[in-house]
């Protein structure tokens, strides 16, 4: 049986410029210093997960995942009305397909570019997400790619985050499928524990329409999140609670409820 995989919910897709995914702290990252070659910024994300959900639907058979990522974002220099820039990077987390996937991995590449107004308080973001899965029989056709963009702005007390997502032929040669998505994310500010403590709250809400809905395995639906991310030092430790409207019965999973609301635990690293 194939399943589907929801942008872990908290600190990941964010940081890596529009994925996911890859859902993910859900407030936009602050701008990285200079680090990486040509005047651009690298910036890398570690992350252990006690369930991998990519839109609501458990990809690690309820089971932790271990997850990763690298961005290289260059500013475009010459253009100065907008600040805007190009990036590149991928993402992969371990997931449990077997035996359709044997070597029980996924790897995302993105590219894209931001446009960013206001003084940066508005983003909006346009790229590709290619999501791969070596090891996966031929047969199974799990590789696919998504097209869209996300526009957020941080009002200060709060930031508000819509995302639009496409795919010509998603995951298991579905056809046709829009991903649609809103994220609220504040910051508690007035929770002052220490200098290098800080906490703040989202939630968010989405829906997944596939065109031939018997090839991915679950019907059109609904999912949603909200969830706690507390900074400690540099290191995010996230508690959210995901769930989606698929019923038990048409969630595919070998007697196991890989749709149902779980709290999932969290802990990231951004370097």
């Amino acid at each position: 049986m194939l399943i589907r995989r929801l942008s872990a919910a908290v600190v990941a897709v964010a940081l890596l410029g529009g994925t996911a995914a890859a859902q993910t702290a859900p407030a936009p990252a602050p701008e990285p210093e200079t680090t990486g070659p040509f005047g651009g910024s690298i910036t890398g994300i570690v992350t252990l997960t006690s369930d991998y959900r990519y839109r609501g639907i458990s990809q690690s058979k309820n089971d932790p995942a271990l997850q990763a990522g690298m961005t290289y974002e260059l500013p475009l220099k010459f253009i100065e009305a907008v600040p805007v820039s190009i990036y590149g990077g991928f993402w992969g987390s371990s997931i449990n397909f077997s035996p359709d996937v044997d070597e029980s991995v996924e790897i995302d590449i993105l590219a894209g570019a931001k446009f960013k107004f206001l003084s940066e308080k508005l983003v909006l973001d346009l790229g590709w997400i290619g999501y791969r899965y070596p090891g996966a029989l031929d047969a199974a056709n799990l590789d696919f790619d998504e097209f869209g963009g996300s526009l957020t702005y941080d009002f200060g007390f709060a930031s508000l985050a819509g995302q639009v997502r496409w795919s010509p032929n998603f995951f298991a040669r579905s056809g046709d499928a829009w991903y649609k998505q809103a994220m609220l994310t504040v910051p508690l500010s007035f929770i002052q524990v220490h200098d290098k403590v800080s906490f703040k709250v989202f939630g968010g809400i989405g829906h997944q329409a596939v065109q031939r809905n018997a090839r991915y395995f679950f019907p059109d639906y609904w999912e949603w999140q909200v969830g706690l991310v507390a900074t400690v030092y540099g290191v995010d430790l996230g508690v959210t609670y995901v769930d989606t409207d698929i019923s038990k019965g048409r969630c595919n999973g070998g007697g196991f409820n890989y749709c149902a609301g779980r709290v999932l635990f969290s802990l990231s690293k951004t370097f």
